[in-house]
């Protein structure tokens, strides 16, 4: 069996030579990713959908989530959306469920985060108790994270000019408890995460455990583009010119 897990362990990481992007849409409108992988904790994110929409007239990001299943863990969002950014091995922070799931996804062992055009700026945990951004930060005091906004459901609504008036935010998503063990599910899915046993973050080979693995690695990012505003103003008028024409 140690066998068999160290032959998986091998093959997954191997994976993350095809790391890429695996899923672009435009907005503004509601684009919805459900290419995820993965059912170590029940499929609730493999399984699941993560909407972004552009609204209140291209000044703010709304991003849902739409568990598979009982939503019970946290569903860590990633993203990227200025130069710069943070890796797993920047930060540490335990003070709440949140905090940990954003800052150390994999409690025992360092995740190497996808090739994305940079390294995640802001961390956005969805979970039973609602929805909650924080901006990241090195460091591994608890609380070192900041607080940027907080929603009582599983969707939030994000200025745009707070994450920096991207043109692109690239993302991806984990599967976290709220004490730091991941699951084998991500979204987009990464072969290298999905193909170990359900829950890779038990590096002593509990729970699916896999015992030897140095790090736990998401190979892929989703992208939604954001029209500027003057061509978000020109979408705008083809609108109006076309239900202008149906009308006549």
């Amino acid at each position: 069996m140690k066998a068999v897990l160290s032959i998986c362990a091998v093959l997954a990481l191997a994976g993350a030579a095809n790391a890429a992007l695996s899923s672009s849409q435009t907005g503004p409108v509601a684009r919805t990713y459900s290419n995820g992988g993965g059912s170590g904790f029940g499929g609730t994110l493999g399984s699941g959908s993560i909407t972004m929409e552009v609204v209140n007239g291209g000044a703010d990001l709304k991003i849902s989530f739409a568990a598979a299943g009982g939503l019970n863990d946290i569903a860590a969002i990633m993203l990227d959306t200025q130069a710069g950014g943070f890796a797993d091995a920047d930060m540490r922070d335990r003070a709440d469920g949140g905090r940990y799931a954003v800052s150390e996804f994999t409690r025992e062992l360092n995740d190497v985060f996808p090739d994305m055009p940079s390294l995640p700026d802001f961390g956005l945990a969805i979970g039973n108790f609602g929805a909650v951004l924080f901006r990241l930060n090195a460091g591994n005091t608890d609380g070192h994270l900041q607080f940027e906004i907080f929603n009582g459901a599983q969707d939030i609504t994000i200025p745009l000019s707070l994450l920096g008036s991207p043109t692109q935010v690239n993302w991806f998503a984990g599967y976290i408890s709220g004490d730091g063990y991941a699951s084998n599910e991500s979204l987009p899915a990464s072969p290298s995460i999905n193909s170990l046993p359900g829950n890779p973050g038990h590096g002593d080979g509990n729970f699916g455990g896999v015992p030897g693995l140095n790090e736990v690695r998401y190979d892929n990012y989703n992208q939604y583009l954001i029209p500027t505003p003057g061509a978000m103003a020109l979408l705008g008028l083809g609108g109006l010119a076309a239900a202008r024409r149906r009308r006549a």
